[in-house]
């Protein structure tokens, strides 16, 4: 493949860009990157990046940029990265982002750069191609920015970015109170925030988080079948989400849909792409509808069943219950 060819490739799953120190990721070095520099095909937006023509200047592109420029060890983080997991009222601009203590010093110029301490492997995912800082180390970011606020007006405003977090099952609360144990001390910024919003939001103080969450537990436990872990992030290193139930040995999960959230076309394919990302991380999936829940218990046991076999055979598939709003998504045992 031509050398443009690959750099084209790498900036088409980086909404149009390229970092100079990716060239030995596509088996190439500084002379593709001075090629790509003179020929006009390649604007450059800083010293480290260039932007293929023909892509439009996006705020994720920017982001993209951001990121790229302050070297190979930066990732999304505070704000942005909040932006980037779809929090509410958070802005991915002015970009942000970090970078572990003790590595480069080059100083970017297309985003804010800081460094963070206290990092695990665990404390940056990789979310749309792009590396970010994980939700709770970013809610320990606006923590440490509404700090310097009154505690009457931060404490609201954080626990909307934690709740957010947890609604979209990116964050439990035995991660808050982990995290809490982990990072909190005197003297660090956002703590006493962190440990504010902790007091209402304990581990174990609804293992399941709805009435029809509660439901599926008795179904389960009047057949005498074998239970499901409640609210369980799923994905190691790169989690694909909180998961409204798995099981503990094998990789299935329980998905517990109510038509109010998730009936519509929008719901339907945001559901398809996070049922396709578990399939594709070997998980299978039983997707449990409201109405079977009350009405025909025989199908949730059938479809809990159905995706404990094909764990276990090591064929991840999706199985919808009868009520499925969606009757193509029904029939197809991968959806």
């Amino acid at each position: 493949m031509h050398w443009e060819a690959r750099l084209r490739r790498l900036a088409a799953v980086q909404s149009g860009v390229i970092g100079i120190h990716q060239m030995g990721h596509v088996g190439g070095d500084h002379r593709w990157w001075n090629n790509a520099r003179r020929n006009g095909r390649w604007e450059p937006l800083s010293d480290h990046v260039l932007r293929a023509d023909g892509t439009p200047a996006t705020v994720e592109q920017r982001a993209f940029a951001g990121v790229l420029d302050a070297g190979p060890t930066a990732f999304l983080a505070d704000e942005s990265a909040l932006a980037w997991f779809g929090t509410r009222n958070a802005s991915l601009e002015p970009v942000q982002v970090a970078r572990r203590r003790g590595t480069t010093n080059r100083s970017g110029a297309l985003a804010r750069a800081h460094r963070l301490r206290d990092l695990r492997a665990c404390d940056v995912v990789v979310v749309r191609g792009l590396p970010v800082l994980s939700p709770i180390r970013a809610a320990w970011g606006e923590a440490a920015r509404l700090s310097a606020l009154p505690e009457e007006w931060a404490v609201p405003r954080l626990e909307r970015v934690v709740d957010d977090l947890h609604r979209a099952h990116l964050l439990t609360w035995e991660q808050l109170h982990e995290s809490i144990r982990r990072l909190g001390r005197q003297g660090r910024s956002g703590t006493s925030l962190m440990r504010a919003i902790a007091e209402e939001r304990t581990p174990g103080a609804s293992a399941t988080e709805s009435r029809l969450e509660d439901r599926f537990v008795e179904v389960l436990e009047e057949a005498g079948v074998d239970p499901l872990d409640p609210q369980v992030v799923v994905g190691g290193d790169r989690p694909i989400g909180r998961t409204d139930f798995r099981d503990p040995d094998l990789a299935m999960v329980a998905e517990i849909n109510s038509l109010t959230f998730h009936s519509t076309p929008s719901d339907r394919d945001a559901d398809r792409r996070r049922y396709t990302q578990l399939v594709a991380a070997s998980f299978s999936v039983a997707v449990v509808w409201e109405d079977d829940l009350w009405s025909n218990r025989s199908d949730v046991l059938r479809v809990v069943a159905d995706a404990r076999t094909a764990a276990r055979a090591g064929r991840p598939a999706v199985f919808h219950t009868a009520s499925c709003p969606w009757p193509l998504d029904c029939r197809d045992p991968m959806w």
